[in-house]
Order: C-alpha cells, then structure tokens, then sequence
C-alpha cells in the first residue's frame, strides 16, 4: 500500500540546510498498521507529510496505492488526498458551528455524495467509535476524547486506503488516549484500512503490526515482524 525509498526532506534556512528527513525507507502492506515513533523533532510529522502529499520529497520516492505521489501536479494530489487519504491530527480539526453528525458528514458533501448514502455512512461511522447518541451534539460540548471519536469517524467517511494519524493522542489524558488508540485499531480493522500513526508515546507501538522509530530524520530501529509473531 505505501513504499517509502530513500526519501530525504531538507529546508533551506537562513543559518543553512537542516534535514528533516534523511535516507528513510519503509514498505506497509494494505491492512496494517504503522507506528512511527521518535521525540519531537524526530522527523515523525515531515514523514506523515510527505507520505500524504503535503509536503514534496526533496529526494527519494513515496508511492502510494501504486501512484508515485511526487510526480502528481497539486490537482491531482489534492484528489488523492481527498478519495484516498485520510487525516487524524492531534488538535481534532473540527467546525465547532457543526454538530458531530455534521462535521463527519462534511467530506461526502464535498464529494457530492447521494444524501441517502451520506445519511446511512454518518450513523454507522458515529455507532462505529461510540458516539451514536451524540450525533446532534457540537464540539464545544463533548470531551476532548470524543471530540477525537468524531474527527476519526470524520476521516473515515469516504473509506479512505490510507489512514494518516498525527499524534492523536497528544492532547489527550493517559486513559482517554489508551481508548483512542484501541479505537483506531478497532476501526482500522473493520473498516479494511491502512495506517500509519506517529506519536512519542511508545504504548502506539503495542497497537502496530509495524513500527519505526526515527532520531534526528533516520530510522534507528525498525519492527516488521509484529504481525508474524501474533
């Protein structure tokens, strides 16, 4: 589903180059999950980045589904994003005049989905992460833990391949963060979904089949076997 070869990502700054990424490569078979893990600064975020198409390689390849994501112009990059990515961030990204319901809605608007359709996608979504009796509810007035549930179920609305998650758990306590992230194993399997999802917090790495741990833009350690050894 996702084959990283040699990317580097380096910025040009007024006191000089910096790296952000050097020499990372990584293949994630469909339906699998990857843990991207590292301190701040490790390169987690420019990775999930450059993989979704946000951020251009300065060297090396990011194929995703099969399509070289480098070599498409913005239009086309924009449309993957839109039919087969997916993101989850840590500040949940939500329209706070929306309600939950509303907010998870919004992508199949944008992509003229029939309204029956819609309506059936958003009430299983809702059911899927738990909060089917909180459809009418706003942002404003649900925890910061279900605010997370919904932006999920936001992100999973037009079933997208790929799942990119960046540190979802970051603004969450230890327990409400342990939820979310059996949440996003639950949903990840059952919707047929890909994943990649950084975080600092090393518990990520028991809810993977895969992980990588970067320092200073490279990978320093790396487990492919997670799945093989279940």
């Amino acid at each position: 589903m996702v084959s990283v070869q040699s990317l580097t990502r380096s910025y040009r700054t007024p006191s000089g180059v910096v790296t952000a990424l050097a020499d990372v490569s990584f293949e994630l078979p469909a339906g699998e999950i990857l843990a991207v893990l590292g301190r701040s600064g490790a390169g987690k975020t420019t990775l999930l980045n450059c993989v979704g198409g946000l951020d251009p390689a300065t060297s090396g390849s990011v194929v995703v589904d099969g399509v070289e994501v480098a070599s498409l112009d913005e239009r086309k990059r924009t449309l993957l994003r839109r039919r087969e990515l997916a993101f989850v961030f840590q500040t949940f990204g939500l329209l706070p005049l929306l309600t939950a319901a509303e907010n998870v809605e919004l992508p199949l608007r944008v992509l003229k989905t029939d309204r029956a359709e819609r309506r059936a996608r958003v009430e299983h979504l809702l059911d899927l992460v738990g909060l089917s009796g909180s459809a009418g509810q706003r942002p404003g007035e649900l925890s910061g833990g279900q605010q997370q549930r919904v932006a999920i179920a936001r992100a999973l609305s037009t079933a997208p391949r790929l799942l990119i998650a960046d540190e979802p758990t970051g603004q969450l306590d230890a327990e409400t963060g342990d939820d979310i992230l059996r949440l996003l194993q639950d949903v990840v399997r059952s919707e047929g979904t890909t994943a990649i999802i950084s975080t600092h917090d090393p518990r990520v790495r028991d809810s993977a089949d895969r992980a990588l741990v970067l320092a200073d833009g490279r990978v320093v350690e790396r487990d492919e076997a997670r799945l093989r050894l279940r």
